[in-house]
């Protein structure tokens, strides 16, 4: 993809690894969010924003500053993601923290030279959440792009509620609407670039033409939105029925093979190529297993 998105931690100093380096300089756009955790750590704990603000980690933080600015191409930088999201919101420390752990971030990867790193906002845009933004809300000069997230989770088992489906449009658009409206007298400028920071759905249960149409109508309704400047697939699988894996579906697979020939999208060849050549398998795959079963009768 052209945009790479990878997780670390506060306590991590080789940011980039050698491997997003190598992303980077191959023509990708990298994509990082620094959870507020310690991934040097076995488990992962969380690490509260309280002591990011006292400089408990800014010799990692450092470190990866440096690395950043060392590459000398563009790099996207997230300080932990979906902090509006209910396993995380007031959790780690306060809003008012979350936004001085931030900014303290973006100040000493800016003494530290990483003028290149892109700073980028992400929180959920669930219209639930909407309105904890304002707290969380770094601040203009702090913040480069802003993005959320726009998924249907229909029959999702962590999603029971979730009955209705929600097409990629309707998802991105609550969030869209309140940056461009409410923004302003929150402080938020509304011209900055926005990122779909994930976006994907289930198997729409029942429906396998309207898991086709989520994502081959991407395009279309992009164009509808002139501040949406990249949008990023979560291609993983997080239950058995909470399934986004765009290759397990056939119909999600033809709908996003539809949606990257659109010319409004720059989806590179090599993953058109690599889509394409799985379909094929798979097809040679379910001809031999049909074989196989017509024998056994």
């Amino acid at each position: 993809m052209d945009i790479v998105y990878t997780w670390h931690g506060v306590d991590q100093h080789r940011v980039p690894t050698d491997r997003e380096r190598t992303l980077a300089e191959e023509g990708r756009f990298v994509h990082v969010n620094i959870e507020a955790k310690r991934f040097n750590v076995q488990g992962h704990p969380a690490q509260s924003y309280s002591d990011i603000i006292a400089g408990r980690f800014d010799d990692s933080l450092r470190g990866q500053a440096r690395r950043i600015a060392d590459l000398g191409l563009p790099f996207f930088v997230t300080f932990d993601h979906e902090a509006d999201a209910g396993k995380r919101y007031n959790t780690r420390g306060t809003p008012e923290e979350f936004v001085r752990a931030w900014r303290h971030i973006v100040d000493l990867y800016r003494d530290s030279g990483a003028d290149n790193a892109v700073f980028v906002w992400n929180v959920t845009g669930w219209p639930a959440n909407l309105d904890r933004l304002p707290g969380l809300w770094p601040g203009n000069d702090y913040v480069d792009w802003i993005s959320w997230e726009a998924y249907n989770m229909t029959g999702c088992e962590l999603q029971p509620r979730w009955d209705h489906v929600d097409t990629f449009e309707e998802a991105l658009r609550p969030a869209y609407e309140w940056i461009q409206n409410e923004g302003p007298e929150h402080g938020i400028d509304p011209d900055k670039p926005v990122m779909i920071g994930e976006m994907g759905t289930v198997p729409i249960p029942g429906a396998p033409e309207a898991t086709r149409e989520w994502y081959s109508d991407i395009p279309e309704a992009l164009q509808k939105y002139e501040r949406i400047r990249a949008v990023k697939l979560w291609d993983g699988i997080t239950a058995p029925t909470c399934d986004f894996r765009v290759l397990e579906n056939r119909h999600a697979t033809d709908g996003y093979l539809r949606a990257s020939g659109d010319r409004y999208v720059n989806v590179p060849h090599q993953v058109r190529d690599a889509v394409d050549e799985a379909m094929e398998l798979a097809d040679k795959a379910r001809k031999v297993n049909t074989r196989g079963v017509s024998r056994s009768r």
